[in-house]
C-alpha cells in the first residue's frame, strides 16, 4: 500500500484507446458486455469524454461525461436538460476512496462541461445503497431534483454469453455550472 507520509498522487485525463482493455479489466472484470468500451465509444463519437483517474499505471476511478444530458426519459420529461452535461458510470476502486479521486474527476468534468457550453450538470446516485457518494455530491453542490426516485436498468453478459438485466433505484441530482 502507499506510504501514509507521502500525499496520494494521481492524474485525471480523458481515456485513450490503448487503455480501454486495461480499464475494463480493472473496472468491469467478468462483464463481457464491454461497458468501458461503450463509454469510450461515446468519447470517440464526440458525444462526451470518458475521464479516468490514474495512480501510477493503474486506473483507480472514472466517470463518463455526456454533453447531451441524462439519457433517462423519466428525467428529461420532468426537467429541462438543454445545455446540461451528465455524469454516468462513476466509480472509484475501493482502496482509493476518500483520497480525492471522485472529487478531482468531477471537478475536471465540470470544467470541461463549461468549456463545452453546458450550464448545468447532473448525475444519478443510488437512493439507499450509496450514502457516501450522495454526501460527496451534496458537498460538491449537487441537489436532489425533487421529483423522487427512479429506476435505471442496464444489461451485462458473462463469459458464456448469458445476459442479465440489472436495475438500481436512483435519485437524480444536479447543479448549475
Amino acid at each position: 500500500m502507499d506510504d501514509p507520509e507521502k500525499p496520494f498522487e494521481f492524474v485525471v485525463k480523458p481515456a485513450e484507446a490503448v487503455q480501454i482493455d486495461c480499464v475494463h479489466r480493472i473496472f468491469s472484470p467478468g462483464d463481457y458486455s464491454r461497458p468501458q468500451h461503450r463509454r469510450y465509444e461515446v468519447q470517440s463519437n464526440g458525444e462526451g469524454v470518458y475521464l479516468i483517474a490514474w495512480h501510477l499505471e493503474a486506473p483507480v476511478g472514472g466517470f463518463l461525461v455526456r454533453w447531451s444530458g441524462p439519457q433517462d426519459e423519466a428525467v428529461s420529461a420532468r426537467i429541462d436538460v438543454t445545455n446540461s452535461a451528465f455524469l454516468e458510470g462513476g466509480l472509484t476502486i475501493d482502496e482509493y476512496r476518500r483520497k480525492g479521486v471522485a472529487t478531482a474527476i468531477i471537478g475536471e468534468a465540470e470544467r470541461l462541461a463549461k468549456e463545452h457550453g453546458c450550464t448545468r450538470i447532473g448525475l444519478e446516485v443510488g437512493s439507499s445503497d450509496n450514502p457516501d457518494a450522495k454526501r460527496l455530491y451534496e458537498k460538491l453542490g449537487y441537489v436532489d431534483w425533487g421529483h423522487g426516485d427512479l429506476t435505471i436498468r442496464w444489461g451485462s453478459m458473462d463469459a458464456e454469453g448469458n445476459t442479465r438485466m440489472d436495475a438500481e433505484v436512483v435519485t437524480f441530482m444536479d447543479k448549475p455550472l
